[in-house]
């Protein structure tokens, strides 16, 4: 086994350690896109499957685990609401403190359950984050973690009622 392949076994093992943690941290979960994951997975199956009956050599199979298992990992990243942050990509354990948030907007739409999440961070708007939870259950967690004072912006379209 060739030292290139120890180095990529040992990153795929603390990589998906790293995920662990930071969805562990994470508690209120952003949704994702359920097709995208799904498309990652095949894609990576179909990766450890070629290497496995293509190639000769043990080193060369393990390498294309390997590399199957490090497509795989975009499936199990995690963006969301953590105690002390906003985590809007997986591999930044940082994230955005709360204490860093200027302005909170929330968007409901009336045909959708889902909730549009937008933060502003010194004057520019971050990502947007959706979430499948109810509007009070998030309002109440935003303004439990943000600083006092950080505004709130609440949006919920309605469709028009009948007369």
């Amino acid at each position: 086994m060739s030292v290139l392949t120890l180095l990529m076994c040992l990153f795929t093992v603390v990589l998906y350690l790293f995920l662990f943690v930071v969805r562990k941290d994470i508690q209120v979960v952003a949704v994702s896109r359920k097709g995208g994951k799904a498309a990652i997975a095949l894609f990576s199956l179909v990766i450890i499957l070629v290497m496995l009956f293509t190639e000769e050599t043990f080193d060369n199979r393990l390498r294309g685990i390997v590399s199957g298992l490090l497509f795989l990992s975009f499936v199990f990243d995690s963006r969301g609401l953590a105690e002390d942050r906003l985590i809007i990509h997986p591999l930044n354990i940082r994230g955005i403190l709360y204490q860093e948030v200027d302005r909170v907007v929330l968007y409901q739409e009336s045909k959708d359950h889902w909730i549009k999440m937008n933060f502003f961070r010194r004057g520019i708007r971050g990502p947007m984050l959706k979430f499948d939870r109810p509007m009070e259950e998030l309002v109440l967690y935003l303004t439990e973690h943000l600083k006092e004072g950080t505004p709130i912006d609440v949006l919920v379209d309605q469709e028009p009622k009948d007369h």
